[in-house]
Parts: structure tokens; sequence; C-alpha cells
């Protein structure tokens, strides 16, 4: 029986990823670009575009005759998207659950023949596995599907409507609403011109709505090399403003950032993760580069998430 993006896998990795043959050497190297760029790393998302009947240049072929969201990831800025369980609109944040194949042997008129299910599968608090078969509506089938998938892993259980998923979702403090993602994510062109022109936007509201995340980097922030200093990549930083950035550290709100560097924090972050999520930047403070792009890589979004969360 062939399972696509498994179940087990996804045990393994308790919805983070899984080890690649490379790794990450650092900081200001470039990143083992196959095992950075997956959805798997993201919990939750804010929408950028929904299309009630799919969209027609969407690059996943089985989202463009049904509903379908475009949405960024909030913990690494990463372009996804996916059928939302429900309607969704522009800038609301969703939950995401992975969307997993699964085939099995099904009896029939006069032979078994195989048939592949969907399925959206999400952790939950307790690290067990919960999931939701989409699109099945024979009770027979779902009683199957359940009784193989949880004979196999007892640390997965299918669960048969939508509120049980979303009340494993409330129970980890996550939004209400839920996303369901393919394992590839969706490169900036993939992205409708709306999305685009509400990306920035977006930005600025996970920048707003994480500002501690964000102060934590003005404080972490470090020198690239002898010539030039992380904070010199943003606008409005140059030589003698990073002196004074420097000497005033730690501060402890972006207004605080603002009194020194004379334009609002918010703008000139939101202008950085701009560049990097298009693959236009030379260094990427916040976002890996997508797949091609060769670039150092800092990695001070999830640094400074972790140290905010001590605090």
């Amino acid at each position: 029986m062939r399972l696509e993006y498994s179940i087990t896998s996804m045990m393994r990795s308790c919805w983070t990823m899984r080890p690649g043959k490379g790794r990450d050497r650092g900081r200001g190297k470039p990143p083992e670009q196959a095992q950075a760029y997956h959805p798997a790393r993201e919990v939750t998302a804010i929408v950028l575009d929904y299309f009630p009947e799919g969209y027609y240049a969407d690059p996943h072929k089985e989202h463009r005759n049904k509903p379908v969201a475009q949405a960024l990831g909030l913990r690494s800025f990463l372009l996804l998207d996916g059928i939302p369980l429900e309607p969704v609109d522009s800038l609301e944040y969703v939950s995401l659950a992975r969307e997993i194949e699964r085939t099995l042997p099904v009896p029939g008129p006069g032979r078994v023949r195989e048939k592949t299910f969907k399925l959206a599968c999400m952790p939950g608090a307790d690290k067990n596995i919960y999931c939701l078969p989409l699109n099945v509506r024979d009770p027979a089938l779902v009683r199957l599907l359940a009784e193989t998938i949880e004979s196999e892993n007892p640390k997965v259980t299918v669960v048969t409507d939508l509120r049980a998923l979303k009340s494993v979702a409330a129970e980890r403090g996550l939004p209400d609403k839920i996303l369901v993602v393919p394992r590839r994510p969706l490169t900036f062109n993939d992205l409708s011109d709306y999305a685009k022109s509400v990306l920035e936007e977006a930005v600025k509201k996970v920048i707003r709505d994480n500002e501690d995340v964000f102060v934590e980097f003005f404080n972490i922030a470090e020198p690239i090399n002898i010539r030039l200093h992380s904070l010199n990549l943003l606008k409005g930083i140059g030589r003698r403003t990073l002196l004074q950035l420097i000497e005033k550290r730690p501060f402890k709100s972006l207004a605080e950032v603002k009194k020194i560097i004379r334009t609002d924090p918010v703008e000139s972050l939101a202008e950085k993760i701009l560049e990097e999520i298009r693959g236009e930047a030379k260094y990427y403070l916040f976002v890996r580069p997508p797949p091609g792009v060769e670039a150092p890589f800092f990695n001070y979004y999830e640094e400074a998430r972790k140290r905010a969360k001590r605090k």
C-alpha cells in the first residue's frame, strides 16, 4: 500500500522538517535548499487571496477547480497555497494541516481496486496526529481508512468531522480556520496579482502582531563582515545611525527604535522581508533563499523568536 507524504514521517518530524543529507552550517552559509524550502516548517499563515471556485493558474492542478487560498507562513515567510476547509478572508490568520494521500485496496463489484484518499492531518497538543478524510462521504470507506491507519500507528486518529479538527487547533491555541497545504510551496511568481498587491500589508501585519520578535532582532543583529552590519541592510540605517542603535541596545519596543532611525521600522523591516521573499536579496536576514538562489542566510527571524519566547 502506497503512502505519499507519510503520516509516519509526520510523526517523526512532529510537524517539523525531517533532516536532509545536508544541514545549515551556521550563519552566513547557503542553506540546504531542498530541506529548507518546505511547507512543514509552517504551522500558521496569513491569507493573501481566496478563490471560491479555484485559481486557473495554480501550479497545483488539483486546485484549479476547487476552493483554494494563497497564504504567507508565519514561521518562515514561506508562500503557500491550499484548500481552506471553510471560506476565508484576505489578511485572516489560519492554521495549517498537511495534505496526505493514502492508497488502499477497496473491495468492489467483482474485484478489489486501489483507491487513493486525501486527508488533512495536523498534530495535537498531545503530540498525536489527527487526520480528517477529505471528500470521502461513504461511511464504510471512512471506517476502512480509519481502521487501517490507526492499526498501523496508534498515535494517529482519524476524525470524521471538521469540528474535531478545529478543536485540535484550538487546544494548541491556533487559529480556528484550517488551510490544507500540499507538499510543494509556491514561489512569488505563482501568486495572483491581488496576492502580490496585498503581500506588503500582510508582512506589516505580521511584524506589528509580533513586535517583540522584531524588537529582539534589533537587539541581536551582528556584523556580516568588517565593512557591513546586518542593520545596514534596512532602509534608513547608515553608519552613524548604526552606532547609535548599538549604543542604545537593548530595546523594548519598535517605538524606541523609531526615535533613532527616524523612520518607521515596520516599513524598513517589511521592505527587506519583501525583497527576500521575491528572491532579490544579496543577504537574507529573515527568509530562506528560494531554490536555486545561492546567498548567505542568517536566520534572524528564528533566533529572535526563540529569544523573545524565553523572555
